[in-house]
């Protein structure tokens, strides 16, 4: 049979070094604080939105530009997955899940790759115009049925172009040697 939870209070030195009633928050928000902590995160939104168009930007020019070189498939690998990491975490503090989505979904084809093949770069550019549509519709949340059927394709191109095991560092066949 399990036990009623109990409430035990904070002990007095506990709740002083937690609020600091002169400088500090109190621990109740009061209407007027949590409209302070909206603005803030409102206008982190404009940062948040800014930042992320700019790496949607860079990633697009680096597919463009980089050639088959092991190298420069390796560090846009690395970019790729550097961004699409940072716009995965970005989306939902700032109320876009779908890009909290899209940027997971992208995050996980390009892990572990060290290339790109030509079918693969095109899943990549379905993904980055796939967050700048997200991005400049402004579609907040996780949208309807549409958006639910493009994480699923998504999801379906992850299994049949992902080729795992040929393209993984230190596995696969000596094509890329």
């Amino acid at each position: 049979m399990a036990r009623r939870a109990q409430i035990i209070p904070p002990r007095a030195d506990l709740k002083k070094k937690a609020v600091n009633l002169t400088t500090g928050f109190d621990l109740r928000l009061t209407p007027e604080t949590i409209r302070k902590l909206e603005a803030v995160v409102h206008r982190s939104r404009d940062a948040f939105t800014t930042d992320i168009a700019d790496r949607l930007m860079a990633m697009r020019r680096l597919v463009a530009e980089t050639g088959p070189l092991p190298a420069d498939q390796k560090a846009l690998v690395a970019h790729l997955y550097g961004s699409s990491l940072e716009i995965k975490g970005a989306g939902g503090t700032i109320g876009y899940d779908l890009l909290t989505l899209i940027g997971k979904s992208l995050n996980d084809f390009v892990s572990g790759l060290s290339r790109l093949d030509d079918r693969q770069v095109k899943v990549v550019c379905l993904h980055i115009d796939a967050l700048y549509v997200v991005l400049a519709n402004r579609i907040t949340g996780r949208g309807g049925v549409v958006e639910s059927a493009i994480i699923e394709a998504f999801g379906e191109a992850k299994r049949k172009f992902r080729a795992d095991g040929d393209d993984r560092e230190g596995g696969g066949d000596e094509r890329d040697a």
